[in-house]
């Protein structure tokens, strides 16, 4: 059998992409799955012919970004043709999420995805899945309590990248407000802290005049900087712990006329969020693939479920810090269709 240059190139190619495929998924591998306690790892044997898995995310309420994560996820274990996965709706209620919780549990699920609706409140439930065995991957929103893995956006570095770029529109002076999501929250507080810590470093000369809870909500968002603008007529900035509190203060922008002179900020970047920067509205957002982030965290998912990892394997809390870009009008053209979520 003759075997031509064409194919042995072709070979040749299709190996080395193997090896960069491989050489990728450890370095993003080693970060989540880097914490085995190696003396009681507990694997399982093989598994018997034609077992399946149960998966489940719990969202905190729909919303564009859990509804990324789960398309991500989705995307990943659905061509493993062994896992059922189905997304669970936590209402923007504790009670809820912790009662989805021992449902699951009860059921013998293999993996929790979460996004814990108070940080604290849904501890003694990750408790509880980890001795049953199950592990519990929380997205974006960390739990005081330890479990498997943490797949989040650089909330913190993220932040304070945002304050540099707003304070560099606001020509280094002037007063924000910052619109914020409830407390209990770790993220809240990295977002908040991060933006403070990041105008102290690079704008001293800006000052946060109002620091009010919006609820995550663009609704809420409006009311909340009406009363702020009435205090602070001479307002040059607002950051947005997420984008649909920013798009908010865009809404407001637009009805006192304030485009092109208010510099709002958000935190996320969902679609509306890029249209809006892409029309001129909204000054700019931290963006993060967040399919990439479930697509990530379901691959971990699958490798710890198949290879029957169970929970207490787990030395240490595994954590990724996913990759952003601080996005305005001038690289907004930069995210492809395909990365919009």
């Amino acid at each position: 059998m003759i075997d031509s240059e064409a194919t042995a190139k072709g070979r040749r190619d299709f190996l080395k992409s193997v090896a960069l495929g491989s050489a990728a998924l450890t370095s993003a591998g080693s970060a989540l799955l880097g914490n085995f306690d190696s003396d009681g790892l507990g694997v399982s044997r093989a598994r018997a012919q034609g077992t399946r898995y149960k998966m489940a995310f719990i969202q905190w309420q729909p919303h564009t970004v859990p509804a990324a994560w789960s398309k991500g996820i989705e995307e990943v274990l659905k061509p493993q043709q062994v896992i059922d996965y189905e997304l669970l709706d936590g209402q923007n209620k504790v009670e809820v999420q912790a009662s989805l919780m021992d449902a699951l549990i009860s059921k013998g699920t293999s993996i929790i995805f979460l996004q814990p609706i108070d940080s604290v409140a849904l501890a003694p439930s990750i408790a509880k899945a980890k001795r049953a065995g199950i592990a519990v991957i929380t997205l974006n929103i960390d739990a005081t309590e330890a479990h498997a893995a943490h797949v989040e956006m650089n909330h913190y570095y993220g932040a304070m990248d945002i304050a540099r770029t707003m304070g560099e529109a606001m020509q280094g002076k002037g007063k924000v407000a910052i619109l914020n999501a409830p407390p209990g929250i770790i993220i809240r507080d990295q977002r908040t802290s991060g933006f403070v810590d990041g105008l102290k470093k690079d704008h001293p000369q800006i000052e946060v005049v109002a620091d009010q809870v919006a609820d995550w909500d663009r609704k809420k968002a409006q009311d909340v900087l009406r009363t702020i603008l009435a205090a602070h007529s001479d307002l040059g900035g607002v950051y947005g712990v997420n984008d649909s509190m920013a798009l908010g203060a865009v809404d407001v922008a637009k009805e006192k006329g304030l485009i092109g002179k208010l510099v709002v900020f958000g935190n996320d970047g969902e679609v509306a969020a890029l249209e809006s920067i892409e029309a001129g509205e909204l000054t700019g957002t931290q963006y993060t693939d967040v399919y990439q982030q479930g697509r990530l965290a379901a691959a971990a998912a699958t490798v710890l479920t198949t290879g029957g990892v169970p929970a207490t394997a787990f030395a240490h809390q595994a954590h990724l810090l996913m990759p952003y870009v601080i996005t305005t009008k001038k690289n907004v053209a930069s995210i492809q269709p395909s990365q919009r979520w």
